[in-house]
């Protein structure tokens, strides 16, 4: 068997596909954290007007954990403070969770606003502007007395009141995020099948006169819960969202849904449950694998060789694309989430290799076969090593360093004798932040071979180092890929 080209991509990222939930309260986990002197100013202020005896609660999940939650809330250009927290009482009803507004005079912290807020616990809070409107959104959500059901309410701080806009509305997941491509938010909800409830999508516009506009699809009732939301690019300026649920087994599939122009929602690929589409392990979460602004859905399957009732057989992971409202095939790789990295398999290798792995020597083999994948001949091998005088006699041995994250250096060795073998085309997954000792090593490995560099950047200052490096090594061949928001 001849191929004209032998061609690498080692994708190497953080952990993006393990996760866990925590069912137990979050201030049983933690301790709480040392104040800072802003902090520590506003809880003083607080304490002033409820009293000593109190709690602070923290939200358990988004961006905001903290329970000193400090932004310009109204507009006026100074921030303020916001505050959930419950007084130590021992009557049940004197230790509902509240909201306390705090602002500043003369640099002084004090209480301007409390009430009782709309939930149990907090789950999550946002600040953030949506549609047509300039006011400043509170979007707060809320764990239940049971703990098992959710819900959101949007409030209004302006003339010294918080207004609600957006009240208890239920709730698994939610979001801000600018779905239709006009530069603007808009709020997105899940909710998944209940007895009272159908399961269900709903995207909500803010206009100029402050109502919200809504549309909604209804959504798969055989799923029992969403666990992850996904964006990636769908057309022209248009966002796909992809949205991982879980079904009655335990495993995950991927509903797509998006929103056009004029803020219709709509779902634009529903898996066949029946055909096990997208079905897979609930580690494997929906992610932009190659950073190219489009988002791929992994799913497993047993890797050639191996027998189907092997517990600890290996798997490679089949890669998948939304393409003109299917899913069409985009990669077949090994993927490692002990060590962190994906080696996506040239398309001219499938059904022809297998992967072998010695977790005592941390190596993984890519081999080829002809008819029997017992009978195989190995392409390649790929090395994760800590940093240690182990380096060295990789080199001797003919490894090339392909790339370092933290402590870890990711080697490979090519059988040249392997008919797979023809040239070889050495594309680089470069991600920040990166060692630069370890870029001058690396490309001291590659600078006589036919490479390409990808350059995954974040935000402009990794943008700026990847053209640092780009003109002070004269890169020929690279391209940039721009994996962040802007925000």
């Amino acid at each position: 068997m001849q191929l004209n080209k032998i061609k690498f991509i080692i994708m190497l990222f953080p952990l993006l596909l393990t996760g866990c939930s925590l069912n137990t309260s979050i201030d049983a986990l933690l301790t709480p954290p040392k104040l800072s002197a802003q902090q520590e100013q506003i809880y003083s202020a607080l304490k002033n007007y409820t009293g000593p005896n109190i709690s602070l609660k923290y939200p358990r999940s988004g961006e905001n954990l903290s329970a000193f939650i400090v932004d310009d809330i109204d507009n006026d250009s100074q921030e303020e403070a916001i505050v959930f927290y419950k007084k130590n009482a021992i009557k049940t009803e004197d230790n509902s969770l509240r909201i306390n507004i705090l602002d500043q005079e003369d640099s002084v912290w004090r209480s301007v606003y409390d009430r009782a807020a709309d939930g149990n616990e907090v789950e999550q809070v946002m600040i953030t502007k949506l549609g047509e409107h300039d006011r400043v959104n509170i979007v707060v959500g809320y764990s239940l007395i049971n703990q098992s059901e959710k819900v959101v309410s949007i409030y209004d701080y302006s003339d010294g009141n918080l207004n609600t806009t957006f009240e208890n509305n239920y709730y698994s997941l939610f979001d801000a995020v600018d779905l239709n491509g006009d530069g603007k938010k808009e709020f997105f909800t899940v909710l998944n099948q209940s007895a009272s409830r159908r399961a269900s999508a709903a995207v909500y516009y803010l206009a100029e006169n402050g109502n919200y506009l809504r549309s909604s699809v209804e959504l798969n009732e055989s799923y029992t819960n969403y666990r992850n939301l996904t964006y990636g690019e769908f057309t022209d300026d248009l966002k796909a969202v992809y949205l991982d649920a879980e079904t009655s087994s335990g495993t995950i599939v991927t509903e797509i849904l998006s929103v056009d122009s004029e803020n219709n929602l709509s779902v634009v690929f529903s898996p066949d449950l029946e055909k096990e589409e997208t079905m897979r392990p609930s580690a494997y979460e929906s992610t932009d694998i190659d950073g190219d602004g489009f988002v791929e859905i992994p799913v497993p399957v047993s890797c050639p060789g191996y027998d189907e009732s092997e517990d600890d057989r290996i798997f490679l992971t089949k890669w998948y694309e939304l393409k003109n409202e299917k899913l069409e095939r985009k990669y077949l790789s090994y993927m490692t989430i002990t060590d962190g990295y994906t080696f996506i398999i040239p398309e001219k290798w499938y059904d022809h290799v297998t992967v072998i792995v010695s977790s005592v020597d941390n190596e993984v083999k890519i081999c080829s076969y002809d008819k029997d994948p017992e009978d195989c001949v190995e392409i390649l091998r790929i090395k994760t090593v800590s940093e240690s005088a182990e380096t060295d006699k990789l080199w001797n041995d003919g490894y090339d360093l392909l790339h370092s994250r933290g402590d870890k250096m990711f080697f490979i060795k090519v059988n040249k004798e392997n008919e797979f073998v023809d040239s070889q085309l050495l594309e680089l997954i470069i991600t920040f932040p990166m060692d630069g000792n370890h870029f001058h090593e690396l490309w001291k490995q590659i600078t006589d071979k036919q490479s390409k560099l990808h350059f995954i950047v974040e935000d402009e200052q990794q943008y700026n180092d990847s053209a640092r490096l780009i003109n002070e090594y004269n890169i020929k061949e690279y391209s940039i890929h721009p994996y962040y928001t802007g925000e």
